[in-house]
Formats: C-alpha cells, structure tokens, sequence
C-alpha cells in the first residue's frame, strides 16, 4: 500500500491541504471540530507531517540539544539524557547529546553552534560558560537551561543539586565520628575549566572550616594532570599514595564521586587498610553501585533533574517564564558501611 499524502488526509478530512498542514503543525488558526475531524483522518490514513516539513513553515527545528561534560554513558549524564528524553520526546522534540572534554573542545563547539543554529534549546550540564560562549548563545536567541551549572547568569533557567549542602553534611557526620583529620579526594580539574564537582571542593573546605578543622587536617587532595585513557584504578592508586604519605594522614575521606569513592576503597584495600576500621570513605551521587558496594554517600537524583530542566525548557519555548527559574535540589546524607567512628590509637 502507498504511503498516505496530505492530500489524502484532505480529501477524506473535507477540507485543503493547507488546512491539515496548520491543524498538524499546531497552529492556532484552525477551529477545535476541524482540527479533530483532520487529526482523525490522519489517524486513519497513518499520516505523519514530516518534521522537516513543520519546521520549515513554523521556523522550529523541533530539535533539543542536551550538552554534558564528561562521557554520555557516564552515570550522571546518562540519567540526565533519560529525564530529558522522558519529557521532551512525547512533545515532538529530537534529543541530540553531545559532550564536550576540556576547554579546547568547549571552544571548537562554541565557535560553530551559531554557524549551524540546528537547534530550538540548548542543555547544557555541568560545567560553566564563559562570557565569550555566553555571547555566541545571545547571538542566535537560543534559550539556556542549565543542569548543575555554578552560575545562574549563564543560562536562562536551572536546575542543580546543592553541592555545598552536601559536602556540609558529609564533613559533619565526619566530625561527629570523631575524625581529626579529613580529606577531600578528586579527579583533575583543569584551571581554565569549572565544573560542578569544583563547587565540591570549595563545599568541603566551607564545612571544614565551620567545623573548626585547620589548614592541617582539612586537606584537598587532587589527582595530576593526566591523558584521558586514565581510568579509576590509576586514579585511585596516586590519590591513596598521597594520601598516605601526607604528615597529617586522614582517617576519613570525602570523594569526588561513587565511582571514585569506590575506586579508592579498592585500593586502600590493595594496601592492607580496612574500611571503615582504619579510614572511612564517603562517596557522591548515590549511583546504582553504591548500594552494592554499601556505600556511605550523598544522594542526588540526575534522572529528575533531566526532567525539570526539559519541563523548564518547554515553558521558555512556548514564551512563558518558570516560577521559579533557577531551582535547587537538596541532597540527602545516606548511612551505609563505609563510615565508622575514628579508629583508637594503638596501645
């Protein structure tokens, strides 16, 4: 059987083609009865309007680009990419993820987003625009919606997880174990980029210094700058090493991420410390793994941060301003086995 044309749908609606093209499309200049009664017949004949079509004559591309940091297979963006998909893609919009590593790339898609302009919306999670890329995005009139982005003033909408609050409780359930010397263990971050997990290192020393901790049993502790093929365990293994040899060797350690909370138990293990007898670990994010590895963590959601950003992008599309534009999560301490009080001195 051949497919359907619009002029079929016409012809057994009983009204033009250009009837249908507006009734399909959404437009408002079409009455409720007609647009039922061309809805029916498209139904019946299994017509779809192409997209290419609709946006060639309604100036929309129906097309949303969703822009992470870091891998998209990676547990956040991930969650992210299906909280947006969830919300976006009953509404007619194509979801096209892409991801950037580092400012040189950041650059290179900056520099050519206004060129191809092949998108309604911009996403964009977990890492900050400069104003150089702040202006390429007000030169196309392209709406911003952040996801765990560390200023507001770049994006039109966001929403993020209180990293601050969550690394404060982190550092108190640390102090009331009676810990004296803590750490905070983290990937690279080069210094030209800022990501969200770098709100997560200045959180940590905000809640040590509250806490009454020093320079001296506070401590950043930060992997070298290294290739991209580096995985966890390489990690893991140059973050403990420095960990241990340090003066004031922690008893109790903040990570990064789940990932790499798990990571550094794997190792601390490799060197004959037990977790949490002789230090205790504390991860971020709550992924899927941490339950298994019985984690202690804070706990934020991606999945539902997807989909307020994309709900927040539908009301910028249709002209409308979210109640509340710029929205924060709060995340949740969650008690597993890899936190104890602090370990006895040696008789």
């Amino acid at each position: 059987m051949a497919r359907a044309t619009i002029a079929d749908v016409a012809k057994l609606a009983g009204v033009s083609q250009a009837t249908v093209s507006r009734a399909l499309r959404g437009v408002d200049k079409v009455a409720p009865a007609t647009r039922r009664k061309v809805e029916e017949a498209a139904d019946r004949l299994s017509f779809t309007l192409l997209k290419s079509a609709s946006a060639l004559a309604s100036g929309k591309t129906m097309r949303i680009i969703l822009l992470c940091s870091g891998g998209l297979n990676e547990w956040f963006n991930a969650n992210v990419l299906q909280g947006v998909y969830e919300v976006l893609s009953p509404e007619g919009y194509d979801i096209c993820p892409s991801f950037i590593r580092g400012r040189d790339e950041m650059n290179r898609y900056f520099v050519q987003l206004p060129k191809d302009r092949n998108a309604d919306a911009i996403i964009i999670a977990s890492f900050q625009l400069d104003e150089t890329q702040r202006e390429q995005l007000r030169s196309i009139d392209m709406p911003v919606i952040g996801v765990n982005i560390p200023a507001e003033s770049s994006c039109d909408a966001s929403v993020c997880i209180d990293n601050f609050s969550g690394m404060a409780k982190g550092v108190c359930l640390l102090k009331s174990l009676g810990h004296e010397h803590i750490a905070f263990a983290g990937d690279y971050i080069p210094g030209n980029m800022v990501y969200s997990a770098s709100q997560r290192v200045e959180g940590f020393l905000e809640a040590a210094e509250r806490n009454g901790y020093g320079e001296d049993n506070a401590s950043i502790v930060m992997c070298s700058e290294h290739s991209a093929s580096y995985g966890k365990p390489q990690l893991a293994a140059e973050l403990v090493a420095k960990m241990l040899s340090s003066p004031n060797r922690p008893t109790a350690v903040c990570a990064e991420t789940d990932q790499m909370a798990i990571a550094l138990i794997k190792e601390l293990k490799r060197q004959h410390l037990r977790v949490p007898d002789d230090i205790s670990v504390i991860g971020f994010d709550d992924a899927d793994i941490a339950e298994v590895a019985d984690l202690t963590t804070i706990r934020q959601d991606p999945l539902e941060l997807g989909r307020v950003a994309a709900y927040k992008t539908l009301q910028l599309l249709k002209g409308e301003s979210p109640a509340e534009p710029h929205e924060s999560q709060e995340p949740m301490l969650v008690l597993r086995d890899t936190t104890s009080r602090v370990p006895l001195p040696e008789a």
